[in-house]
């Protein structure tokens, strides 16, 4: 195909699928392990996004002496600026990075633990519809809320490799980010996935009232799961606000949630494997639609709506063949039912 860039093509789907993962891998723990119906994860991505962009673009005008009462990051002038002063100062960029990425897991996990808490405390049944409601009035905020663009957003965020002169080393190294921190993701949930707290929450996916009876406080343990997936959630957000350069509200409508949860349907619930291969698949067919659709002359019908056919297609598909996706949960092994299977074959003796 005649001017198709391959490596510009692994690079943006490779770093798409990172930080779409992370919100897969984070969606498939709470609602495929936990039970919790999570229909406001775009809540936490956008909160994420909108905090780095706006520490970042405020700061770096500030630390250069602009006034940002006159030339505020969202005007004209101050666009200009945060162009001309953003990757001016690596140590500053990186700074804010890790700053950003701190602040968003923090701020984000306790929005998503006092979102959940007080609902979970009257019923599992209200969540999903109290998380979606939430993430309209997010957007609806940051559409009227000036400080940070309003429904213009914000442009122009200095990247934190915006420093690097070559744009595809720069590229590459935001990738390594991406999926460094993918890699993080995967392994705090594996690790949460398969301890005691794991087994407590498929316990209390599969049947809540028997875990109520066994003594567990049910609100607070799915209020924790929410805090640390939000957390994470919150750093996808800072991801994409830096990979994109630029967030404004409309970025954040209720079909990004529902985008994770095809992920995960077409991976499997409660497999954090399936949730990367889900993420893969559906970032795969959104960026090889958009790289190829323009080349191939398709203005008729728009790449988004392509990419729903496309995905509803395979689930339906994976639905048919393996109703619980393409990588079923599997049974959980601990050492105690080794111990105890062994006890039993030594008894039989």
């Amino acid at each position: 195909m005649i001017g198709f860039d391959i490596v510009g093509f692994m690079i943006s789907w490779l770093t798409l699928f990172g930080i779409y993962a992370i919100l897969s891998l984070t969606l498939n723990l709470e609602s495929g392990t936990a039970g919790i119906t999570n229909f406001g994860k775009v809540v936490f991505y956008g909160v994420g996004a909108y905090i780095s962009a706006t520490l970042t673009t405020y700061l770096v005008l500030m630390l250069n002496g602009v006034n940002v009462g006159e030339k505020p990051p969202y005007s004209v002038d101050g666009i200009i600026l945060l162009g001309e002063l953003g990757n001016k100062n690596p140590l500053l960029n990186i700074g804010l990075l890790v700053l950003s990425l701190v602040l968003a897991f923090i701020i984000a996990g306790v929005l998503g633990y006092l979102l959940t808490y007080p609902i979970l405390r009257v019923g599992p049944a209200f969540v999903g519809f109290t998380l979606l409601s939430s993430g309209e009035l997010l957007r609806i905020f940051l559409q009227h809320y000036e400080p940070v663009g309003a429904s213009k957003g914000l442009m122009a965020i200095p990247t934190p490799f915006g420093w690097v002169a070559e744009s595809r080393v720069r590229e590459v190294a935001y990738l390594c980010l991406v999926l460094g921190l993918l890699a993080l993701t995967y392994v705090v949930t594996y690790k949460l996935v398969n301890s005691p707290l794991g087994r407590t929450l498929r316990a209390l996916r599969d049947d809540e009232i028997a875990a109520l009876c066994l003594g567990k406080h049910v609100p607070r343990i799915k209020a924790t799961v929410l805090f640390i997936g939000s957390g994470f959630a919150g750093m996808a957000g800072v991801l994409l606000a830096y990979y994109l350069t630029s967030v404004n509200p409309n970025m954040f409508v209720p079909a990004v949630t529902f985008n994770v949860w095809a992920m995960i349907i077409l991976g499997g619930f409660g497999n954090l494997k399936g949730s990367l291969v889900g993420a893969a698949i559906v970032t795969f067919v959104d960026r090889a639609l958009t790289f190829i659709t323009p080349q191939l002359g398709i203005t008729v019908i728009s790449p988004d709506y392509l990419r729903w056919v496309i995905v509803g297609l395979l689930i339906v598909v994976v639905l048919i063949v393996n109703p619980k996706g393409l990588f079923p949960e599997k049974p959980i092994k601990t050492p105690a039912i080794d111990v105890v299977l062994e006890e039993l074959r030594g008894g039989s003796k």
